[in-house]
């Protein structure tokens, strides 16, 4: 009896703590979206139990339909992950070698393609540029993958030798899905759907052709403090990824359950070059200690979409933080700091 009752009175006090936390984190996301300052969906889950999920604002600038759980937002540079997970899961087929040069697979580029490597791409250390977006957002015109290809074919020379600086470009998971196409004869979207959002449990993730998007069904649509909508046009194959927060959970906890790729595959993606500054590795920032992932984040905007996905492990407790914004106003970081710290996580 008294087994039964110490049992009973910590089920008690762990539900009273729940609700406690549930309570001090929605008054802090209430406060921000009172002020203006948060329009988005919030999933916090500890331990596997879902401590906190909520929904504040609207959908779209009309104003008129209010968020829920199943919205889905754009991902902007967290996608990056899918791109790099699958030409690791080739790799561990034995498909590519990460020392190839892309051109092994990329036939019609030119002739700097024969020394970058896909370990270049996948570490931002392949010399490539910058993708040229405002030179066509500035004149109102849609990106299409055809003048992202023809940006690429005019460049000459390189912005450095492979593998001797770092830059953040977003040819590299572009050139990355190309090269996952040539290896599958599949479209980066079909190896995607079969081979990470299905198995996977990514229920309702969707890759768009474009944007704005053919289907609005259930998109958060992006929109600036006045309400009005993002107005960018981009037409680009494979890179367009739209999650909820459900699915990014489910995506990040099985990959570090080592199910999609294995422990040595996401210890390599977890590499950053070894450049001086801000550098990302494709996971955006990994922390091991002890051969285990104690810190996991990466942070993502396009437009006035913004999220940032953060997993954390003691070796006690493991915490989950999903923040994901359709009117950007670059607090996201902010926001799963304070709820880290609501939590008192250390």
């Amino acid at each position: 009896m008294k087994r039964i009752f110490s049992i009973l009175l910590l089920f008690i006090s762990i539900i009273f703590i729940n609700c406690k936390n549930h309570t001090s984190i929605d008054s802090y996301i209430k406060e921000l979206a009172t002020k203006g300052n948060f329009n988005g969906n919030v999933l916090v889950v500890l331990n596997g139990e879902k401590v906190y999920e909520n929904s504040f604002g609207f959908s779209d600038g009309s104003k008129t339909v209010k968020l829920n759980k199943e919205f889905r937002f754009d991902l902007g540079s967290v996608y990056k992950e899918f791109p790099a997970v699958s030409i690791m899961q080739l790799q561990e087929k034995g498909l590519v070698n990460l020392e190839d040069k892309i051109n092994v697979y990329l036939k019609d580029l030119p002739s700097w393609a024969s020394t970058i490597s896909i370990k270049n791409l996948l570490q931002y250390t392949s010399g490539l540029p910058e993708v040229e977006w405002d030179k066509y957002f500035k004149i109102d015109e849609r990106i299409t993958n055809e003048k992202i290809k023809e940006d690429l074919l005019n460049i000459k020379e390189l912005e450095f030798k492979p593998g001797t600086d770092y830059l953040y470009t977003n040819h590299s998971p572009m050139l990355l899905s190309q090269i996952v196409e040539k290896i599958t004869n599949q479209t980066f979207k079909e190896y995607v759907t079969q081979n990470l959002f299905t198995p996977f449990s990514l229920k309702d993730a969707i890759i768009h052709p474009q944007a704005p998007y053919l289907d609005k069904s259930l998109m958060a649509i992006p929109f600036n403090d006045d309400y009005e909508e993002d107005s960018y046009k981009v037409t680009i194959s494979g890179a367009i990824f739209s999650l909820t927060a459900d699915d990014l959970y489910n995506w990040i906890e099985n990959l570090h359950s080592y199910k999609i790729i294995n422990q040595e595959s996401i210890k390599f993606l977890s590499e950053e070059a070894d450049f001086f500054g801000n550098i990302q590795s494709p996971l955006g920032s990994v922390e091991w200690a002890k051969n285990r992932i104690i810190e996991h984040s990466h942070h993502g905007s396009a437009g006035n979409y913004e999220c940032i996905v953060r997993r954390f492990n003691n070796d006690k407790d493991v915490l989950t933080i999903i923040v994901q914004t359709n009117q950007k106003h670059e607090n996201v970081g902010d926001i799963s700091d304070e709820i880290k710290n609501i939590l008192k996580f250390n």
